[in-house]
């Protein structure tokens, strides 16, 4: 189907493997998204003759909603894998000219099995959160999903003897919840073979540790490997939070301080921007110190970065796949733009001979951390 990459399109049912050659010939378009805190989802759209491979498939039921899929690439030699998922929709469109039908399948990574089933009710007694979570993601270890759970930056404990933690909905749900409570981070990482991901829950460390990627670079003539980006300055995004806890038995308020974040969070830009709100928690009377302190760290970690970018670029010229959940350098946009950047979500366009990518970045404040990127 393509010149310059490779594509590896697996499916089946509960084990995916290669599809004939003749339905990769049929495939269309494939489009992947990857965006921070939301589902990664999938899109393939094939071409349906009459008496195609392809029809005969999808009469037999393999393009059915629940049927895995695994995408990967292969770019310059380093294969990585796109999306493990399952179908969740299908898409039909008949058409009385020749070779115009065509068959969409729509879906969602591996995510979507962990939200089917309601099962609110199932007590964790005495367990911290990260162990609950732990507990919870083993039970798809069958898929190739290895659990990954690290404990929050304030771990916190409920007393059976009072309360202890119940599950609220589905698998996919109560993890994000807690996730979102703790200040953690909850996604699927698929690879790094086709049918193993990676199941992670905890502090976002890639904004510590992830990358480094080539340099995004604009405007440098040869070097470019950019077709377009832009920047924004929302400075109505830059809050801050303040939180109190209410003392059960003097009713009398306590002030608790926001944890500072700073060493969680790479120093990606060299000024700050000035906050033009400041939000105060909602005092819990029942709130421990530790979980107030917690609640405003989770607040942080919720708030959209003031700067931000969007771009688009090729694969065969940027020479690679560019990731979500990443760090990514600019360069050539300027002083007041140019430096580190997180990659908050990622589109894949595929098509025959084609790879292009759509990215939006994230930071913190204005002006570089480095002093120089290395392209």
């Amino acid at each position: 189907m393509n010149r310059g990459f490779y594509l590896t399109l697996m499916m089946g049912g509960f084990n995916a493997s290669p599809v004939p050659e003749p339905v990769i010939e049929a495939l269309q378009e494939v489009s992947v998204s990857s965006t921070v805190g939301a589902q990664a989802g999938f899109q393939l759209k094939f071409s349906l003759g009459k008496n195609s491979l392809v029809r005969q498939m999808h009469d037999a039921g393999k393009f059915d909603p629940r049927q895995r899929v695994v995408i990967a690439v292969t770019v310059n030699g380093a294969t990585e894998v796109l999306m493990d998922g399952i179908i969740t929709r299908q898409d039909l469109a008949p058409s009385s000219a020749a070779g115009k039908s065509t068959l969409s399948i729509t879906g969602l990574d591996l995510t979507a099995l962990m939200d089917f089933i309601d099962l609110t009710g199932i007590p964790y007694p005495a367990l911290p959160n990260f162990v609950i979570v732990e507990a919870i993601l083993a039970k798809y270890a069958v898929l190739g999903v290895t659990p990954l759970a690290l404990p929050a930056s304030i771990p916190t404990f409920e007393n059976p003897l009072e309360r202890f933690i119940k599950q609220q909905g589905s698998d996919y749900r109560f993890v994000t919840t807690l996730a979102k409570n703790d200040g953690a981070v909850f996604y699927l990482d698929p690879g790094p073979t086709p049918g193993k991901s990676l199941a992670y829950w905890g502090p976002d460390l890639s904004k510590l540790f992830g990358g480094p990627q080539p340099a995004l670079s604009i405007n440098l003539d040869a070097s470019t490997n950019l077709d377009s980006i832009s920047f924004s300055y929302d400075g109505t995004l830059a809050t801050q939070y303040l939180v109190t806890i209410i003392e059960p038995i003097t009713k009398i308020p306590i002030p608790i301080p926001v944890p500072n974040i700073d060493l969680l969070k790479a120093p990606l830009a060299a000024h700050a921007p000035t906050p033009l709100r400041s939000v105060q928690l909602k005092p819990v009377a029942n709130e421990s110190p530790a979980g107030a302190a917690l609640a405003g760290l989770a607040s942080q970690f919720q708030t959209v970065d003031a700067i931000s970018a969007n771009g688009s670029l090729d694969v065969l010229r940027f020479g690679h796949v560019f990731k979500a959940r990443q760090l990514a350098a600019v360069r050539g946009a300027g002083n007041y733009y140019d430096g580190k950047y997180y990659v908050k979500s990622v589109s894949h366009s595929i098509k025959r001979g084609e790879y292009k990518q759509s990215f939006t970045l994230s930071r913190g404040g204005t002006g570089s951390s480095v002093s120089s990127v290395s392209p």
